[in-house]
């Protein structure tokens, strides 16, 4: 069954998590998974967390774990950061399983 998933990887700008967020959604694409994922800046989405399943930060945006977390929670979006290997290696498959099993806690 392919489940439908909004995914946003947060960074401080939305410049180097657009290119993740592209490696996510190729990931997804191959597997046949329903999963669109995003790109935006901690700012941003304070407006916008209730159009998503998940949130990532990147490793660099780590001290805005807190205040992400507290408007994610207002959403019910788990909020994690992204695996520091797969960042450094932009591996899209690891940061959608990450995505993936966030979803499913």
């Amino acid at each position: 069954m392919a489940e439908q998933m909004k995914v946003i990887i947060l960074c401080s700008w939305g410049a180097t998590s657009s290119q993740l967020a592209k490696k996510v959604q190729e990931a997804a694409e191959k597997r046949g998974l329903e999963v669109e994922a995003y790109a935006g800046g901690t700012g941003e989405f304070k407006e916008k967390a209730s159009q998503y399943d998940v949130a990532l930060l990147e490793p660099q945006v780590r001290h805005l774990k807190k205040e992400v977390t507290k408007v994610a929670e207002q959403h019910d979006i788990p909020v994690e950061l992204v695996d520091q290997r797969a960042f450094a290696l932009m591996d899209g498959e690891k940061v959608l399983d990450q995505a993936l099993n966030l979803k499913n806690q």
